[in-house]
């Protein structure tokens, strides 16, 4: 290990890997400290990944702390560890749901874990406690000092939605809002909270789907009506491999073997998640084949959606 002195004077700690950093930057390498890989064709295959990116409608979160680039990420504000959150460059502090932090506690480690996005405090199912929380962070959030924020619903989200979208629009913040509390809900019960979301509320809003996952029926109807959802994450990749399974293009648990000891089996275990998520995120672009066949392809006319009542 070497030392440095860090922005206030103070020594730190970080080696050439990276492994110690008081910023997000020292999780960054230039082309120089590259000796097996060529900087060039490393580019070029992260250039290919964009591609898949710039086409998919939904950005896709981990909600891990397996090491990897993968733009997205999100962390709550009760375990947030920088080797892995500062290795994504769009980073979602959550509220930590469950846990005994108030908002205050929140912002503050939005603050200090450079987070790119926060959420508010919010209570599982709990529309009244989530609303009043609600109240006292849009008086707390200082957009000078603070991230931008989500404002969190629990279901049913038409009627949540309706309740605060008046405070939301009297108030600094953007009408982002963090569908929560269907973590454990099935596939057609998150779709059509989402369709009366937007029913309630129109496309504009941006709308990000908390745990949700990716599996069939909703990659399906997002593919069919990309403008439900903005965004998503889930835990689950992570989960499965630190239980020896992986997650598959279905969004289902299998057994799988992976390097679970020793020293840098969390960057072995991110590889195979990045891997997930590149996947899932195929499944989502016009690249993808699979839902070429409309007849069997599910419509949101199948889970009670948009086409339901024409």
């Amino acid at each position: 290990m070497t030392g440095d002195n860090a922005v206030d004077g103070s020594e730190r700690s970080v080696d050439r890997h990276g492994r110690v950093a008081n910023d997000p930057d020292e999780f960054r390498a230039t082309a120089d400290e590259l000796e097996t890989f060529d900087a060039g064709l490393a580019l070029g295959y992260f250039r290919r990944l964009e591609v898949l990116l710039d086409a998919c409608p939904v950005d896709i979160y981990a909600a891990s702390s397996l090491k990897h680039p993968w733009p997205y990420r999100l962390q709550n504000a009760a375990e947030c560890y920088q080797a892995s959150f500062w290795r994504s460059p769009e980073r979602i502090m959550d509220s930590a749901i469950g846990e005994d932090l108030a908002n205050e506690d929140v912002l503050a480690e939005a603050v200090e874990k450079r987070a790119t996005a926060v959420v508010a405090k919010d209570y599982l199912h709990d529309q009244e406690a989530t609303t009043d929380s609600i109240h006292q962070f849009v008086d707390l959030h200082d957009p000078d000092e603070h991230p931008p924020a989500y404002v969190p619903l629990q279901p049913p989200y038409n009627e949540h939605v309706a309740e605060v979208y008046p405070l939301v629009e009297e108030s600094h913040l953007d009408h982002r809002y963090m569908l929560g509390g269907l973590a454990n809900a099935s596939p057609e019960v998150r779709i059509d909270e989402m369709l009366a979301f937007r029913s309630e509320v129109g496309d504009e809003p941006v709308a990000h789907g908390l745990g949700w996952g990716l599996d069939d029926q909703l990659v399906a109807t997002v593919r069919e009506e990309p403008t439900l959802l903005d965004s998503v994450d889930n835990s689950s990749p992570s989960q499965a491999l630190r239980n020896g399974r992986i997650v598959d293009k279905h969004w289902q648990s299998r057994p799988f073997g992976v390097v679970d000891k020793g020293r840098y089996q969390n960057v072995t275990m991110g590889g195979f998640e990045f891997a997930t998520l590149v996947q899932a995120a195929h499944r989502l672009t016009p690249f993808n084949g699979e839902f070429a066949d409309a007849h069997n392809q599910s419509a949101v006319s199948d889970f009670g959606g948009v086409e339901a009542d024409d």
